[in-house]
């Protein structure tokens, strides 16, 4: 869907901040016919050609991005497979509202952060955090560590929602923010079918050797072999500037140069042939030298700017808060019902795989007992799954995940053509009728294939969602803005999974019909938000 121009005017949309005054471009020397005069972020940035350079940055968010999708999965295996953690029906929701609480936390104080001191740092911050934890819950000796270790999981996770999507696109021109948007996305799908896999490799086929006071097995090397696309992305974003447009936007002018030269330097390593783009890249160098600005009054304009609590006040002005409150209820449903559902799609599964069913009675037979009178022993026993069965839980994960690649490509294909909201909402709303679907149909066929169908919407459905609600803001409060988004969504998601595991045991029904209906809620709020495809994003 092409934006509308006159929707947007009403808006407010097409901000820009400008870095030259009107003495400053009566004085540029428009000689360079490879030249068009830049007085805007968004012009400085439409003149960059993609390079190596920009293929790296894609590759490094979306490694860093994508190794959440292969951690969250890794919860709902773990909590169905680490049978010597003594998981249980009273304790197994610790693990994931632990990572829920991290992010929370880390979507909030990161966000808010990266708008401050630039997103590279606190990227390289969070995703240090990350490996560090993963290797302590990969060496944890009880269930009480490895939930620990999944909050500090959890907040380093929830820096890289904040950060990562407004960091990558931030280097792009407008035709290409959507295709980098939607590729850092993607590898959500591509981790996701990591996780699957090696999964299917390692956790069917239990075994214990001792290590110190532990036993290493099975579920611990899976999480430790999930840890390398994270340490990949680190190793590429150490390399890395700062974000274009957050220098830009600074009016920093050394740090425009050192990031124009990182630029130049990394697709000279690919295109030493092509001086043009050399060229290019000198003559953007060439304008950034003639901007002149006072330092003593950047320096409190800056202070002023940089102030957390400025970019709180801003958002609250429109036509940010329009948006903002919007898609606060839109992050809240759709996590509701996203997260807490998806986490808890494998004890979902094996409930139908031992022949159990929602609707016809024989639920409640076995369930419908309280919390405090259940003995652990037989819930772990209950709950603790290997050999067929867990390869039957994991292979449906798969199929579900495989069948993301065709919806990913389509997504890459149609988002500047069909547009970020129309694509979002058609995703969003099959990925909450598929779990209506569950309960209506309910039968152990059926919700294998439905399953599948909601794993892939559902895991797509972000792909325009990220790249769409970053460019819904300005440079000075995006990451500002993702941060509280993702700070709300998840506070819904951690709902959804306390919830979850609450009415399952006492009502199916109700389970399918509340996260079913809030999903398809959700949707309905983006109806009254602009496009931006195309557009200019300040």
């Amino acid at each position: 869907m092409a934006v509308d121009d006159q929707g947007l005017e009403h808006d407010n949309f097409d901000d820009k901040t400008f870095l030259l005054s009107d003495d400053e471009i009566s004085d540029l020397d428009y000689s360079d016919e490879h030249f068009s005069l830049m007085s805007s972020i968004d012009d400085i940035v439409e003149n960059v050609k993609i390079g190596l350079f920009h293929y790296l940055i894609v590759t490094a968010c979306g490694l860093c991005y994508g190794g959440y999708s292969s951690y969250y999965q890794a919860i709902g295996l773990i909590i169905i497979t680490a049978c010597d953690l003594n998981i249980n029906a009273a304790n197994k929701g610790w693990l994931s509202t632990s990572v829920m609480i991290g992010i929370i936390v880390g979507t909030f104080l990161f966000g808010g952060l990266a708008d401050i001191y630039g997103r590279r740092k606190l990227i390289l911050i969070a995703l240090l955090i990350n490996l560090i934890s993963m290797l302590a819950s990969v060496l944890a000796y009880n269930y009480i560590m490895l939930a620990t270790m999944a909050a500090f999981i959890g907040i380093s996770y929830g820096a890289v929602f904040a950060i990562v999507h407004p960091y990558a696109t931030e280097f792009f021109p407008r035709r290409y923010r959507g295709l980098a948007g939607t590729c850092v996305s993607g590898f959500c799908i591509v981790l996701s079918i990591y996780s699957c896999l090696i999964a299917l490799a390692i956790l069917p086929h239990p075994f214990h050797l001792p290590f110190g006071l532990i036993y290493f097995n099975n579920w611990r090397l899976y999480l430790f072999i999930s840890m390398i696309p994270t340490l990949v992305g680190l190793c590429i974003m150490i390399f890395m500037p700062n974000s274009l447009r957050f220098v830009l936007m600074k009016k920093d002018k050394r740090n425009v140069l050192v990031v124009l030269e990182k630029i130049d330097r990394i697709n000279s390593c690919y295109l030493l042939c092509h001086r043009s783009t050399n060229q290019q890249y000198h003559t953007l160098k060439s304008v950034i030298n003639r901007i002149d600005i006072d330092n003593n009054k950047l320096n409190a304009i800056q202070h002023k700017q940089d102030h957390f609590i400025q970019h709180f006040r801003t958002l609250m002005k429109p036509p940010w808060r329009k948006r903002l409150f919007l898609l606060s209820i839109t992050y809240f449903g759709y996590l509701f019902s996203d997260q807490g559902f998806l986490i808890w799609l494998p004890t979902v599964l094996s409930f139908y795989v031992s022949g159990k069913t929602c609707r016809n009675g024989q639920h409640h037979a076995i369930y419908n007992i309280t919390m405090n009178t259940t003995h652990s022993t037989s819930m772990n026993t209950l709950d603790c799954y290997n050999g067929q069965n867990l390869m039957t839980v994991i292979f449906d994960l798969l199929i579900g995940n495989v069948l993301c690649i065709p919806l990913t490509i389509l997504c890459i294909l149609l988002i500047d053509r069909v547009g970020r909201k129309l694509l979002y909402c058609l995703i969003a709303i099959m990925s909450g009728l598929s779990i209506l679907l569950m309960w209506l149909i309910d039968s152990y066929i059926s919700t294998i294939i439905l399953s599948c169908i909601f794993v892939s919407f559902t895991a797509t459905a972000w792909i325009p969602a990220k790249t769409w609600t970053s460019e819904l803001f300005c440079t000075e409060i995006r990451s500002t803005a993702a941060g509280l988004l993702n700070c709300v969504g998840y506070i819904g998601s951690m709902l959804g999974m306390t919830r979850f595991v609450l009415l399952f045991h006492l009502n199916c029904t109700a389970t399918f019909m509340i996260f079913g209906l809030l999903g398809l809620v959700a949707v309905i709020m983006t109806f009254f938000l602009p496009d931006t495809t195309k557009a200019n994003i300040g």
